[in-house]
């Protein structure tokens, strides 16, 4: 990959929004160049596929419910716990895609952006095929992303996983150093893209939700003083 494809994606880098989030991930270094759009899509796994045509068909069907107003209520509420079934088993059909030789866990993500700790620093460059398996209903996707720099990562709080990682690796006393991957997403289709930048709204959400939730608890506390 030239400079100037490079300079392109770090700009793309902060197209969307991105979010801290730990989620479980499969991070494979390719041997080759970029692919373009269409070998992109024949790499695609076929419970990925899967997995998206239902999100939409889903996402598709309450929303033509909604428009019939309070008649449809509890067919939707029926449609919502089947979906959340199907949910269950295809999260089980896509977990039988982790690998666990490539077994990462982000550092944050968002519909452009990947971070993720590795014990060794990648090439400026390089092509990573990702799978990430998001929590609960929001789904997995798959897609390439592109390293666009390293640094050497310095949590608050020691990384139990990180360390575990580098034990494996280098088990004496001295402990290697931990690297911030940042990586541009280069090749996804669009409608998981949408799925990536649900996913970070959903955890923000979450997380402003547990912040007011422990402030709330603080100032009860205070209060009982």
């Amino acid at each position: 990959m030239d400079k100037a494809q490079l300079e392109q994606l770090r700009v793309q880098y902060h197209d969307y929004f991105s979010i801290e989030q730990s989620v479980l991930a499969n991070i494979r270094p390719l041997s080759q160049s970029l692919p373009d759009e269409q070998e992109f899509l024949q790499m695609i796994p076929e419970p990925f596929l899967m997995a998206s045509e239902q999100a939409v068909l889903d996402r598709s069907a309450l929303k033509a419910l909604s428009k019939l107003g309070e008649l449809a209520e509890e067919l939707a509420a029926y449609l919502k716990t089947q979906a959340k079934k199907l949910d269950m088993m295809m999260r089980y059909v896509l977990m039988q895609q982790d690998d666990a030789n490539y077994r990462q866990h982000t550092h944050s993500f968002g519909g452009s952006a990947l971070n993720f700790i590795s014990t060794a620093p990648l090439p400026e460059g390089q092509t990573l095929e990702v799978k990430l398996f998001l929590t609960g209903a929001d789904g997995a996707v798959y897609f390439l992303a592109t390293v666009l720099e390293n640094e050497v990562y310095q949590s608050a709080e020691p990384d139990i996983e990180v360390s575990a990682i580098a034990a494996q690796h280098q088990p004496s006393a001295t402990q290697s150093p931990a690297y911030l991957v940042r990586a541009a997403v280069s090749r996804i289709r669009d409608e998981d893209r949408e799925v990536l930048v649900r996913a970070t709204l959903h955890e923000q959400s979450r997380q402003l939700k547990r912040k007011a939730q422990e402030r709330e608890q603080q100032r009860t506390l205070e209060g009982k003083r």
